[in-house]
């Protein structure tokens, strides 16, 4: 049997709204596993992962989110956002032809964009609303 467990969705939320009731801004996504598993170690021995801690924190609203990407030579279309697993939009553009040439991706949710080159997250700095 684990020695830890893993925490229901609503007191990890709890967890965050507490971990920047006392911070502006936290650097990476490492960084805010390592405050919220902190905050969450009291009776029982919680562990959540960092992309679990990601995906609650946009989906909650509480923290805002600035994505640190880097060029990747890859061209192949994007279904997924990277960052929070949403369906992304084409973002189009009409030619002299009438035709359209998709320029790139956009995530309503989360704020992501790619152009025709993919564009990897490398950091993730979040920051109270």
């Amino acid at each position: 049997m684990p020695e830890y467990r893993i925490p229901p969705d609503d007191v990890i939320k709890a967890a965050l709204a507490r971990v920047f009731q006392t911070r502006h801004e936290v650097p990476s996504q490492r960084a805010l596993k390592r405050l919220v598993e902190r905050d969450l170690r009291g009776s029982e021995n919680f562990r959540v992962g960092g992309e679990r801690i990601r995906h609650l924190a946009i989906d909650s609203g509480l923290v805002g989110l600035q994505i640190h990407t880097r060029e990747s030579e890859q061209r192949r279309g994007l279904t997924k956002c990277p960052v929070c697993g949403e369906r992304v939009k084409r973002l189009k553009n009409m030619t002299v032809f009438g035709g359209t040439v998709t320029l790139g991706f956009k995530c309503l949710k989360c704020g992501y964009w790619s152009g025709l080159k993919r564009r990897v997250p490398t950091r993730y700095v979040f920051t109270r609303h």
